[in-house]
């Protein structure tokens, strides 16, 4: 189980770190958007790069909870 929560907010700091892994190494992506759209003012922009972002987080989080039930029994709800 600690290993499953451990994977879980692993992936949030990938996410983090996003950015970057894509100015290193020139790649488009969600991070570079974002960080142009900072760079021009561009707030709608932002709006969406931050939601999508935690929209990410969300989901592992919800995958994460799902998962327990079907690796320790003893977790689901009846």
């Amino acid at each position: 189980m600690p290993i499953v929560t451990n994977l879980g907010l692993d992936m949030a700091y990938f996410l983090g770190g996003v950015l970057v892994v894509e100015t290193v190494f020139g790649w488009l992506g969600i991070g570079l958007l974002g960080y142009e759209a900072i760079g021009h003012q561009d707030v709608p922009m932002l709006i969406g790069t931050v939601l999508f972002s935690a929209l990410i987080i969300v989901l592992m989080n919800l995958i994460i909870d799902i998962s327990y039930g079907f690796l320790d029994p003893r977790v689901r709800y009846e």
